[in-house]
């Protein structure tokens, strides 16, 4: 925990401080950079240290971290973000709309490089830092259907995979607190849409395959909340298609075919 219990814990989070102040500063090592992150993180995952890093000032610095030029310093800054800001309206508040605004720079920074890795934590700290938040409105409003859009057709690789899945995640949450919400999300939702008229794909990896079983489900439940039943009732359809045909009965994502019929269906357990 951030929270100093004696001279080790003290000189321990002051080289994780300087460690990531150097890398701001242009003087420090990425490798290093990146190494202090992650302690952080760990870290953060007890509450009191989260809110620690608000009290010393130390979030400030990681999102100066986040607008990092370097994939990796940036991706490991918004892990922190991530996991300090996640359930707790405290963080989220200290950290505020300053935060959004770094998490997409460094998001539009990921998707220009096609960097999904980075992108996967990028979106991962935006919905953590948005999630019921004062903030959450504006990004509704004005950024998560770009956001959500791009990532859900970025399926084709494994990093893409698991970034479009927690796009999937992402979109049927916002629409589980709030159907209106459509309104603003057309656009991913038209893209959760072709995910579940497109022919399921054979087995290539199998972190890509588990993800494109949880991307075709968590569409399907963004599809049967977005309405209108008429679109749910077309995928559905292309479902069964898929389902009754042999040589599409072996491909990786038959078991998520099924599973997103039963959503689309009313039939989830």
């Amino acid at each position: 925990a951030l929270k100093a219990m004696g001279e080790d814990g003290a000189e321990r989070q002051r080289a994780i401080f300087e460690a990531v102040q150097k890398f701001v500063d242009g003087t420090g090592d990425a490798d290093a950079c990146v190494d202090a992150l992650e302690q952080l993180e760990d870290d953060a995952q007890d509450l009191d240290a989260a809110r620690d890093l608000l009290k010393v000032g130390m979030l400030g610095l990681v999102l100066k971290a986040v607008d990092a030029d370097d994939a990796a310093v940036s991706a490991a800054a918004c892990g922190v973000v991530a996991v300090a800001t996640a359930n707790d309206a405290e963080v989220q508040n200290g950290a505020g709309q300053t935060a959004v605004d770094a998490l997409l720079g460094a998001w539009r920074r990921s998707a220009a490089r096609e960097d999904d890795g980075w992108g996967r934590r990028a979106l991962h700290a935006l919905c953590a830092t948005t999630r019921n938040a004062p903030m959450e409105k504006r990004y509704v409003e004005k950024d998560a259907c770009e956001v959500l859009k791009y990532a859900l057709l970025r399926s084709a690789t494994k990093d893409g995979a698991r970034l479009a899945a927690k796009a999937a995640f992402a979109l049927q949450a916002l629409l589980a607190d709030d159907p209106g919400r459509k309104t603003h999300l057309g656009s991913a939702i038209n893209a959760a849409t072709r995910h579940l008229e497109a022919p399921p794909l054979f087995a290539d990896d199998v972190a890509a395959d588990a993800a494109r079983r949880q991307l075709r489900e968590h569409c399907a439940r963004a599809v049967a909340r977005a309405g209108p039943p008429k679109r749910a009732e077309q995928c559905a359809a292309a479902a069964k298609r898929f389902l009754g045909d042999a040589a599409r009965a072996a491909a990786c994502e038959a078991e998520g075919v099924a599973d997103s019929l039963a959503v689309l269906e009313g039939r989830e357990s």
